[in-house]
């Protein structure tokens, strides 16, 4: 059987790797922005649980969708694991949709509720900004997932970090030198996704150099499939959605003790608290 303690490193350390890049994202924009003041900082702050949210949610479909697949290799069912990976990315793409709607539309009114104040629109053009992107960013962390899910955890962690290497050159340049500022750190986040999802994409769809192949034409929903990805799925979803809105509440909370420069405090140190509680994530995953 091997060295358990060898499979677990080896099948432990892309998934580490995997969040700790998706939370790298937000943190780099941070310390990028802390340039501009605090109040720059705070507005990146307050969109910093929802981008978990979106982790949490594009995190749950892909490791729901990656154990079906992985069952179905397991029982050398290739028809099967290819429906299983065509269901996870319709999922994914309903619930970017489903997320990224009523927040785009609500998403001042979000801000404000939450005590923003003067940075209201600052928070509101850096999360409109990711939300745009909300399809790369989710694709980007499922596919990761259905390549980890037939076994190809080290080319999919590639793409990934190309992603956020790409991430910390773009930020100065978008936030500075074009003079965006923190709208500048969400458009140097999203082309850096971009950059990832399309090399996964490159991958799965046009080369097909995967061992599943996904396919949406005459597509049908079937109940048995869904059931299997939410099972798995759903629990790893709301184990980290519960942090969201902790996260969140926390930073209503801090705002009204410490005003937006609280925000940028506290959400400074969460970032760090998340980033460190990471490898245990990725082990228990």
């Amino acid at each position: 059987m091997g060295d358990p303690k060898k499979a677990i490193i080896r099948l432990s350390l892309p998934m580490m790797v995997a969040m700790s890049i998706q939370t790298i994202y937000n943190i780099v924009d941070a310390i990028w922005v802390s340039g501009l003041g605090a109040d720059a900082l705070s507005a990146v702050g307050f969109f910093f649980p929802f981008f978990f949210m979106m982790n949490a949610i594009a995190t749950g479909i892909g490791i729901g969708g990656g154990s079906a697949i992985s069952r179905r290799i397991g029982a050398k069912d290739k028809k099967g694991a290819d429906t299983v990976a065509s269901h996870t990315i319709v999922i994914m793409l309903l619930a970017a949709v489903a997320f990224a709607v009523p927040f785009f539309i609500f998403a001042r009114d979000i801000f404000s509720a939450m005590g923003a104040g003067d940075i209201t629109d600052s928070a509101t053009q850096y999360g409109q900004v990711i939300i745009a992107g909300i399809v790369v960013i989710f694709f980007s962390s499922v596919a990761n997932a259905l390549l980890r899910g037939e076994g190809d955890a080290t080319r999919s962690m590639y793409a990934l970090m190309s992603g956020a290497v790409l991430n910390i050159l773009l930020d100065p340049l978008f936030i500075y030198t074009f003079r965006m500022g923190v709208a500048g750190a969400a458009v140097a986040t999203v082309l850096s996704m971009t950059l990832a999802s399309f090399i996964l994409f490159n991958w799965i769809f046009i080369k097909k150099d995967t061992y599943v192949s996904i396919s949406l034409h005459g597509f049908r929903f079937r109940k048995d499939v869904i059931g299997e990805i939410v099972k798995v799925g759903l629990p790893s979803a709301i184990s980290q959605l519960s942090m969201s809105l902790t996260m969140l509440f926390l930073n209503v909370i801090v705002v009204k003790a410490g005003g937006t420069d609280g925000v940028a405090v506290f959400t400074t140190g969460w970032r760090v608290a998340t980033f460190a509680s990471l490898p245990l994530m990725g082990i228990a995953t």
